[in-house]
């Protein structure tokens, strides 16, 4: 099955590719967006395998959204909607997987279908990695992280991060005062943030080194981490990492 979010701002689009996909046994539509900061806020609570993405919308158009869905949704792959071929020929460009010309016809999708599932993972990676290449001049690089809280998305900046450990497969972000959830692993959370001063320290958690209160040497010279505004938790420092992270902090 591959999990499909569709993005268009007109109703008459979104129901008739809705439709047409809807034919097809494979695939499950997850949801439906009329704009990029909901398509943004559904990819990442959804986490798609496929999004089909209007290029042409009146708050941010598509290219400008994939922009931020390649760093929240860094495995989704992207097939662009639109009315006018010079905008399909841009598509391929950046990488995208496919492209679907308006109106729809269903030959055409069931071509897109075909293509999304015989793309193999290095095709897939490939891709984005073009659209990342094609998109890095008008890449806007936002340090804030979407996090679940009160059955709501919000946003909070990388800085006010203290840590972050592995839960249940997802991850949990510790802030000063309050826990929030993170729909990816801490992998993904890692990857995200590999540009900042939150680094993996342990295969279960991620700290700010900036948060680093104090150093608790331990038993064979292991280490553990004490983290401002949390006193009673100490977080464990694996060997692996203990020589980089003394050299961060500094140590001898």
């Amino acid at each position: 099955m591959l999990k499909v979010l569709i993005v268009d701002d007109e109703l008459p689009a979104r129901e008739e590719l809705r439709y047409l996909l809807s034919l097809k046994p494979e695939i499950e539509i997850a949801g439906e967006a009329d704009n990029g900061a909901q398509a943004i806020k559904l990819a990442t609570l959804l986490q798609p395998d496929v999004i089909f993405l209007d290029i042409s919308m009146r708050d941010i158009n598509g290219l400008e959204a994939a922009v931020i869905l390649r760093k929240i949704a860094a495995h989704t792959m992207i097939v662009f909607a639109t009315a006018y071929d010079e905008y399909a020929i841009k598509a391929f460009e950046i990488g995208a997987v496919d492209y679907i010309l308006k109106p729809f016809e269903q030959e055409r999708i069931d071509k897109t279908i075909v293509r999304l599932k015989n793309y193999q993972p290095e095709e897939w990676k490939a891709a984005a990695d073009r659209i990342d290449a094609v998109l890095d001049v008008t890449k806007v690089h936002i340090h804030k992280l979407p996090v679940e809280k009160a059955g709501r998305i919000i946003f909070i900046n990388y800085s006010d991060i203290i840590y972050a450990y592995a839960s249940a497969g997802n991850a949990v972000i510790v802030t000063a005062g309050e826990e929030l959830n993170y729909s990816g692993t801490l992998a993904e959370l890692a990857d995200r943030v590999g540009d900042t001063n939150i680094l993996r320290v342990h295969k279960s958690y991620l700290a700010n080194m900036d948060k680093v209160q104090g150093v608790v040497p331990w038993f064979k010279g292991t280490y553990w981490l004490k983290m401002e505004q949390c006193p009673q938790v100490e977080i464990p420092v694996s060997k692996s990492k203990i020589k980089e992270i003394k050299a961060i902090l500094g140590l001898k």
